[in-house]
């Protein structure tokens, strides 16, 4: 099992935030926000900001199982926001 971490520009338009890759069981995956004040919304491919599986404020994090081939996209409302991405699985 490997741990990897990275962070992530999220824009205004869907941006991966991360894969689980078709040949792999899958992975867990932790999404921080560590703005003070920009929400970034999260969920599937077709995600906006009035559309979304989960809004993600300052300062809070989430954590998500991806199953094999699904993508975890964000989008901001404005600008970019930097999210920090830490991996563990296959």
């Amino acid at each position: 099992m490997a741990v990897t971490h990275n962070i992530v520009s999220v824009g205004t338009t869907a941006t991966v935030i991360s894969t689980a890759a078709n040949d792999r069981d899958g992975h867990s995956v932790c999404v921080q926000n560590p703005s003070a004040s920009t929400t970034v919304y999260i969920g599937g491919t077709g995600v906006t900001t009035t559309d979304y599986g989960v809004a993600l404020a300052g300062g809070a994090d989430i954590s998500i199982d991806l199953l094999q081939g699904e993508i975890l996209y964000g989008v901001v409302a404005s600008s970019t926001q930097s999210v920090n991405v830490l991996r563990a699985g296959n």
